[in-house]
């Protein structure tokens, strides 16, 4: 029987294009760029061989300095967006929340942007506790496996009673795994266009609950 649910957070309970999204409109609209350019080179493409989305971007639009790249981050740290839940990560959560099931979120990246995306998405409302990787340092982020091992521990759980839940391979996934956690691979966003052999693909949220065994 499943007693808790960890989730990863970007991309797998909301779409983080859109608060990138935020931060470009935002940032080009003080400088009075066209947010056509930015929407016309961000894509899964881009998202996927990027290695410094920022610095990327601001080249590809050709304005890039090491001033308006500082801006940007700045602005990613702290930008109050709209910002909201999928539907089925929503409709999940209340799910568990009623079958009494705890629930975590793992999530990677710089502390001050993801306890900024976790406010704006009211996130520590409806679930049980909240691990920052990078709290840990940067070499202890996902896939390592520190912080799957510090939310068992949180939650009192033991791995076999615990399901992960994340869109990419080569941190959530791997990482989950090696810790002995049964890891599905919700195949959204950018990260699904990666080759990866994997038994327990979803392409939905509300198919968490198949694997839930007895709290169905």
């Amino acid at each position: 029987m499943v007693k808790a649910v960890i989730f990863d957070l970007d991309n797998t309970l909301y779409d983080e294009n859109l608060y990138f999204k935020s931060v470009f409109n935002k940032f080009l609209k003080i400088h009075n760029i066209d947010f056509k350019l930015f929407e016309n080179n961000f894509d899964d493409k881009f998202r996927l061989y990027s290695k410094d989305i920022f610095t990327d971007i601001l080249k590809k639009i050709n304005f890039y300095s090491k001033e308006n790249q500082n801006q940007l981050f700045e602005l990613y740290k702290s930008i109050d967006c709209n910002l909201k839940l999928y539907d089925e990560a929503y409709e999940l959560i209340n799910y568990l929340n009623n079958k009494s099931i705890n629930i975590a979120i793992i999530t990677n990246g710089v502390l001050e942007a993801q306890k900024n995306k976790v406010r704006v998405l009211d996130l520590e409302k409806i679930t049980n506790k909240i691990v920052y990787a990078r709290e840990f340092g940067k070499e202890f982020e996902k896939p390592h496996e520190k912080p799957y091992i510090q939310t068992l521990k949180l939650l009192s759980v033991k791995k076999e009673d615990v399901v992960f839940i994340g869109d990419h391979p080569y941190t959530d996934i791997i990482g989950a795994t090696k810790v002995g956690i049964k890891a599905l691979r919700f195949m959204n966003g950018y990260a699904s266009n990666i080759e990866f052999l994997h038994n327990y693909n979803i392409n939905s949220l509300l198919e968490v609950k198949n694997f839930l065994g007895e709290n169905k």
